[in-house]
């Protein structure tokens, strides 16, 4: 749990929830909590994480606590801070996947965690990908690795160190990977030899990859091997959103879209209850800032769906919700330039009038530079750029100047003219 911080609607505290995972019971007890102390609302991260929103001042450790309690987080906050690992949301179930990592992720949570990671930043991040039709991959951490098979059929986990998983590889492409049973091994290898940096760039800068590479092999001995013969990416990630069959027969997994990543304590008490009812598995965010409900009997599905629409929800892959992501903005956020809430929401209304081949593939709302509500650069971004509220918009292009947003397109929109101009871009 992220040490609190504050916001102009109150205190914020983070969630760590490694692989996504949310037990029912957390998820009833998170909603009780905010509700007692009159917080809100909760937000879903890019690192399918929690974010409590507008926590009175004097209501933080109760909040805290509370969270300790049900398991969320460890009492000591420096310890819980590194426990960053991000996972397929449908581990386990996902009827394409390699491997299932939910134990790796759990063992790598424990690892992170434990006395032996003091050192590493709290923005340190494992990701674990298990091949599967919902992944991960593409996305940079200071570890990753990702499940493939070799040309002998063997599951191995493809090692990146601050970089992440290629979505694409040349055939006969060398990289370094490692056996399932080893995988714990270099992770704990990769933790010390970047414990005394911080992050693993900040290593890598300081040593050079080729010297890195070596001290990592050098402490795993053997396990660490470079092969030719693995099987490329699977390209794109598919969507996290839908009814979807799973690996066990006549189950399905079912993925929710809230609008914007945000619910409010009702709405994750009603979730966490459809779960219960449903299977009695655990809840998982996703990185798209959604909620996945697993093993679900396959008869069940539509009066699932039917609840969630009722919750205001969405389960529909082509649902322009799944496209807008947006940050707090100056309702919630000191950096915040524009109300960034109130118009990716009018975004959202304006993009359901249009075919659905007519829409952007997604769009980023940002209160700031800073571009904290997606990882990566967004087809379009609108960042607010002046506390007047207006937007300058970018486009994600080859060789665009930007790494965050693209290319700046056209700048000192108002909302409403940055509204059409979203929507007189051309699809990807």
């Amino acid at each position: 749990m992220h040490v609190p911080f504050f916001e102009l609607d109150g205190a914020l505290i983070r969630i760590r929830l490694p692989g996504g995972a949310l037990a029912v019971a957390a998820a009833q007890a998170i909603a009780s909590v905010v509700t007692e102390v009159g917080a809100g609302p909760l937000e879903l991260t890019n690192r399918a994480n929690l974010q409590v929103r507008g926590i009175p001042i004097d209501a933080v450790a109760v909040v805290r606590d509370a969270v300790v309690a049900a398991g969320l987080a460890a009492a000591d906050p420096h310890d819980d801070e590194r426990r960053n690992v991000l996972a397929s949301p449908t581990a386990g179930v996902d009827a394409d996947e390699v491997i299932d990592t939910r134990p790796l992720v759990a063992q790598v949570a424990d690892r992170l965690g434990s006395r032996q990671a003091v050192g590493l930043s709290p923005k340190f991040g494992v990701l674990v990908d298990g091949g599967g039709a919902v992944h991960v991959r593409g996305r940079r951490h200071d570890l990753a690795l990702g499940a493939v098979r070799g040309g002998d059929g063997t599951v191995r986990y493809e090692v990146q160190v601050g970089e992440g998983l290629p979505l694409a590889r040349e055939p006969d492409e060398v990289v370094w990977s490692v056996a399932p049973a080893q995988a714990l091994g270099v992770v704990a290898a990769v933790l010390n030899a970047c414990a005394p940096f911080g992050r693993a760039n900040d290593l890598v800068a300081a040593l050079g990859r080729d010297r890195v590479w070596a001290d990592i092999v050098g402490r795993t001995g053997d396990a660490l091997t470079c092969r030719s013969d693995l099987a490329g990416p699977s390209g794109a990630t598919g969507a996290a959103v839908g009814v979807v069959r799973q690996r066990q027969a006549g189950r399905v997994w079912i993925g929710i879209a809230p609008l914007l990543g945000r619910l409010e304590a009702a709405t994750l008490r009603a979730i966490a209850e459809l779960a219960d009812e449903a299977a009695g598995a655990p809840l998982r965010i996703t990185p798209w800032r959604g909620v996945v409900l697993t093993d679900v009997a396959e008869p069940d599905a539509a009066a699932v769906v039917a609840a969630c629409e009722q919750l205001g929800l969405t389960c529909d892959p082509a649902h322009p919700a799944n496209l807008v992501v947006a940050c707090a903005g100056n309702r919630g956020c000191a950096a915040g330039l524009a109300d960034t809430q109130a118009d990716a929401r009018a975004l959202v209304a304006r993009l359901a009038d249009l075919p659905a081949e007519q829409r952007p593939r997604s769009v980023h709302v940002s209160g700031c530079d800073k571009g904290c509500a997606r990882a990566q650069p967004a087809q379009v971004s609108l960042v607010a750029g002046s506390p007047s509220g207006t937007y300058d918009l970018y486009a994600d292009r080859q060789g665009a100047p930007s790494p965050r947003f693209g290319e700046q397109v056209v700048a000192g929109l108002d909302p409403q003219a940055a509204i059409d101009a979203v929507t007189a871009q051309a699809p990807a």
